[in-house]
């Protein structure tokens, strides 16, 4: 029986490029939302029952996934994708024996909350907090986890893609890197008016209030 990946990680971290890495390369999946095909379309590759079971937690209700995890081929590896998981990460357990491992994507932190701000608006220290907690609950996942490294991914790093290929009991004859293109990395600096704002005042705060020195 094939295990079953759980993608995860902070979101604007190329999520979406390792799922379809995967995917292309003898993952399965039929469960997506929105056009793969669709360059900037944010849900691309990210589960609609997952998505369903994150939306009822979040509003404290319960959800029973069983009948979705054994409608999975089991002789498939199953690549299921959506950031936000990370926090319920260890509640899937219940609704499957088959073997679950987690591949967590990071990415420069800089970049992710530079993009995170474009794209939604939101603080500097609101997408700060948002990546401690994701991390802390992938500290805590209870399944195998593969750390990733988008930027060594997108560079294609043989050794890389090599484990986790591994990893995800996959075994292409060739790669297939269409899913990775370089030249769409965005590497934002640290001078947009909104970051260095936040920034600011997020350091003199926690010296107020002394929360490091």
């Amino acid at each position: 029986m094939k295990p079953i990946i759980i993608i995860a990680g902070v979101p604007q971290s190329y999520t979406s490029m390792v799922s379809k890495l995967l995917i292309q390369n003898g993952g399965f999946s039929d469960d997506t939302m929105g056009d793969p095909n669709e360059v900037l379309d944010y849900e691309r590759f990210e589960s609609e029952k997952i998505d369903a079971f994150v939306q009822n937690r979040k509003k404290f209700k319960k959800d029973d996934l069983t009948e979705f995890f054994q409608s999975l081929p089991e002789d498939r590896v199953i690549i299921l994708k959506l950031p936000f998981i990370i926090q319920f990460i260890n509640e899937l357990k219940a609704f499957t024996h088959r073997e679950i491992k987690v591949i967590y994507v990071f990415r420069n932190p800089q970049n992710i909350i530079l993009s995170s701000m474009n794209k939604w608006g939101r603080s500097f220290i609101y997408y700060f907090e948002r990546m401690v907690w994701f991390y802390d609950f992938m500290v805590d996942s209870q399944y195998p986890v593969f750390p990733l490294v988008a930027e060594r991914l997108l560079k294609k790093d043989e050794d890389l893609v090599k484990r986790l290929f591994e990893f995800c009991d996959l075994k292409p004859e060739t790669v297939n890197y269409d899913g990775i293109d370089e030249s769409r990395i965005k590497s934002r600096p640290p001078t947009y008016l909104k970051y260095r704002f936040a920034n600011f005042v997020w350091k003199r705060l926690s010296e107020l209030f002394r929360v490091y020195k």
